[in-house]
């Protein structure tokens, strides 16, 4: 057998179309690529030579963009070897990350054709002094001859770079836009740097997060935060309870990161910098909504620029979730804690009510009084509490020798009050329990009833675990629902008033309308009796939260692409199947291409027309809803497992009523269905944040153990400005599609107009919150 070599060829135009396509959404990520390319050039020469004045200039013109630095410049051999060798960094050098340099992918020139038709570099290096112009035209580009023009000039003694691109698109890059993206960015680098003659960047901590009056201030040298992180802190505290906390000199499990935290409560966002230098926004989670800067040089971009690495997110998710303790701790100590329901709930949600001692409880004569006091008052008199609101009990249990302390009717703060008072006195509580007048269960049941009670306790049972029977009576005190948790065989017994509306409107529905009955009884069960059970749903323990995430594992299935959401996965492998590219090649451009998932929409169906009661039983049963716990609480995910959707976005008109505060929901793309479809199921919180190209969602689930992140990303800025924070939960969940809510703010760029398709790049993570065990 005679063998041969035939000629292994690449089609460099495919190449850079398939290039550009993974790193770039829009021609203002070249401005992105090359002035992070020139600030890690200007950060070597700070490393080498202190001496000289740092700058770089950004110039937009209608057909071109040009970036100019003063920093570090290249050789002709680095020129070659680094800057038109795609795949190749100068970077990764001991050196290089003393400097602080930001980039180490070493994406090179070749990504810009994506963008521009031609591009010349025009640079001195300050190691060499040699001093080089090179040019270069798309349209010439070949990977079998030569194609980059080179011309070695006179050094000049002022090293720096020049990258010019000429834009295939003239007029795609707005000077105010490119203001606007590259401030994104740079605005706390410390070198100048300007766009079109204004300066764009060295913005100080305090501009990001300002200091305020504060009532409460501490600072010190080396503080233990946590059982892993110890750090120099500033603490500062306001008269309303907000929280500024800064941390610097960082030591993470006995090692030493460079770098610093600096976050106030109810920022919302936490935007990752390195050196300054913008990476992307964390999705974290926090107690405090604590938003602000993460400045850590461990943390590491990932190749598509947007995003920081999972072990970056999970580095900042562990040091919140020790500031979050530390800063309760502090907290506790003053009154101010007395005005912080996120306070409230972290004591709550971590049985920590040794901290609630500052929290106040009225007494019958309507005066607050600490729960310290409290305590300590009933040493010496007779002290009751009273969990009910009759002012007759009020005023037959109170006089000048009993002190009557009365519970708040609202939560948070009731809880810390009864969990306080549970583990430091013996205060005997008065009775306020609905009493149940008279009952009906079992085979006392009508035909009515016991066809809502099967159907409930299925739902029940199928969707949160719990065993219960379903009983009807005569409630005091005007409660709709009760429940009991000594019901026959063990099982927890909820009894339902039938004389509220709610119920009322359940029967009815069952004998009049049997289908739309259904649907109404899952909602019922989700917004009225799933709030009341809620601690005991097996999955909100730990150990269910690890036996959930298990099976979660356990049920994936073999996934397969929705050919439409493919996106480069059929081109990567024909051009394998074509010998343009090498398997190698192939299977690592396919990985990364799963790992990015790609969403399309380009069309909006209505709410009603794919869920159509939805609506209905959402405004029938919204009253009963509006009194349940806060935006804080996790709630259940509307469940319509029987129906079906093939729409990727469903709208809600201006003239019918929102849903729980929205109006657009998104459906998870296919491979983040396949995934963590099963998360959804279970009741969670919700937490959306943007700026930029991008929106990130947080979803906790209600064990507060772990939860998803959800990482969207476009061609086009989400909102006019960068916001977002804790929102309510509203999933809904269907057959075949999943639809997160998306916030009013920035449902607009997400609805697209007639005639255009908007493109999406999602990633998609579990994140851990409170799991010692590892669950990436």
């Amino acid at each position: 057998m005679i063998s041969k070599h035939i000629p292994f060829e690449v089609e460099a135009s495919r190449v850079i179309d398939l290039l550009a396509r993974q790193i770039y959404q829009s021609p203002l990520a070249l401005l992105r690529e090359n002035v992070q390319n020139a600030f890690d050039a200007v950060r070597e020469r700070m490393q080498r030579d202190t001496n000289f004045a740092p700058k770089i200039v950004v110039d937009v013109q209608r057909e071109t963009i040009s970036i100019s630095d003063n920093g570090i410049g290249m050789s002709l051999d680095e020129l070659r070897r680094h800057f038109w060798t795609a795949g190749s960094s100068s970077k990764n050098t001991p050196e290089a990350r003393a400097a602080g340099v930001v980039g180490t992918f070493g994406i090179g020139a070749m990504a810009n054709f994506g963008i521009a038709s031609s591009l010349m570099v025009e640079t001195e290096s300050a190691r060499t002094g040699e001093r080089t112009i090179s040019k270069a035209r798309r349209d010439n580009l070949s990977l079998r001859e030569d194609c980059v023009e080179v011309q070695e000039l006179p050094t000049t003694g002022r090293p720096g770079t020049t990258i010019t691109a000429e834009l295939l698109n003239a007029g795609s890059v707005s000077v105010e836009q490119a203001r606007q993206y590259v401030r994104e960015f740079v605005r706390l680098v410390d070198v100048p740097i300007f766009v079109n003659d204004q300066l764009v960047s060295q913005a100080t901590i305090d501009d990001v997060v300002p200091h305020f009056s504060a009532i409460y201030r501490d600072s010190a040298v080396d503080v233990q935060i946590g059982s892993q992180l110890r750090a120099s802190c500033d603490l500062s505290i306001s008269t309303n309870a907000i929280i500024r906390i800064c941390l610097g000199n960082i030591i993470w499990n006995g090692n030493n990161i460079l770098g610093y935290i600096a976050a106030v409560s109810g920022g919302g966002n936490i935007y990752t910098t390195r050196s300054g230098f913008g990476l992307a926004m964390a999705p974290i989670s926090s107690a405090y909504s604590f938003g602000g800067i993460v400045d850590l040089q461990v943390l590491e971009p990932t190749a598509g620029r947007e995003a920081i690495t999972s072990e970056g997110i999970q580095l900042i998710q562990s040091m919140m979730a020790e500031i979050d303790v530390f800063v309760s701790e502090r907290l506790s100590k003053i009154e101010q804690c007395n005005s912080s329901t996120p306070f409230m709930h972290w004591v709550n949600g971590h049985g920590r009510y040794d901290l609630s001692g500052k929290i106040t409880i009225e007494t019958s004569n309507q005066e607050d009084i600490s729960l310290q006091d409290a305590v300590a008052l009933s040493r010496q008199r007779s002290v009751r509490v009273y969990g009910g609101s009759d002012p007759t009990v009020i005023k037959t249990f109170s006089s000048e020798e009993a002190t009557l302390l009365v519970l708040s009717r609202t939560s948070p703060r009731r809880q810390c009050q009864e969990g306080y008072i549970a583990q430091f006195s013996s205060i005997a509580a008065i009775p306020d329990k609905p009493t149940v007048v008279s009952i009906e269960e079992g085979l006392g049941l009508t035909g009515t009833k016991w066809g809502v009670a099967f159907r409930l306790e299925s739902i029940i049972t199928e969707d949160y675990f719990v065993d219960v029977n379903v009983a009807f009576g005569e409630i005091s005190h005007g409660v709709s629902v009760l429940v009991d948790a000594d019901g026959k065989d063990g099982k927890l017994r909820i009894i339902l008033g039938s004389g509220s509306s709610n119920v009322s409107t359940l029967l009815q529905v069952y004998e009049t309308h049997i289908e739309a009955f259904r649907s109404l009884a899952k909602d019922f069960a989700r917004t009225v009796i799933f709030p009341r059970i809620s601690n005991i749903v097996p999955s909100s323990t730990r150990q269910g939260a690890e036996a959930f995430i298990e099976a979660m594992r356990r049920k994936r299935e073999t996934f397969e692409y929705d050919s439409e959401e493919q996106d480069e996965l059929p081109s990567i492998w024909e051009d394998y199947r074509e010998g343009r590219i090498s398997l190698e090649s192939a299977i690592d451009r396919s990985k990364y291409s799963v790992r990015t998932n790609v969403q399309y929409v380009d069309v909006a169906l209505s709410v009603r027309e794919i869920v159509p009661d939805l609506l209905e039983n959402e405004r029938a049963l919204r009253s009963d809803r509006d009194q349940q716990p806060t935006q804080w609480s996790a709630e259940a995910p509307i469940l319509r497992t029987a129906t079906s959707s093939t729409a990727k976005l469903i709208t809600i008109d201006a003239n019918e009523p929102d849903l729980s505060g929205y109006r657009c929901f998104i459906a998870l793309a296919p491979r983040a269905y396949a995934d963590f479809g099963d998360f959804f199921t279970q009741p969670h919180s919700t937490s959306v944040v943007w700026g930029g190209q991008k929106a990130l969602f947080i979803f906790i689930h209600h064990s507060g153990e772990f939860g998803i992140y959800y990482d969207m990303q476009t061609a086009d800025f989400v909102g006019e400005h960068a916001g977002g924070g804790s929102t309510r939960s509203c999933t809904i969940v269907l057959k075949d599609k999943i639809y997160i809510p998306v916030p009013m703010a920035i449902q607009s760029s997400f609805i697209p107009d007639p005639g255009v398709r908007k493109r999406f790049e999602i990633k998609a993570d579990l994140i851990r919150t409170g799991l010692s065990k590892s669950i990436d």
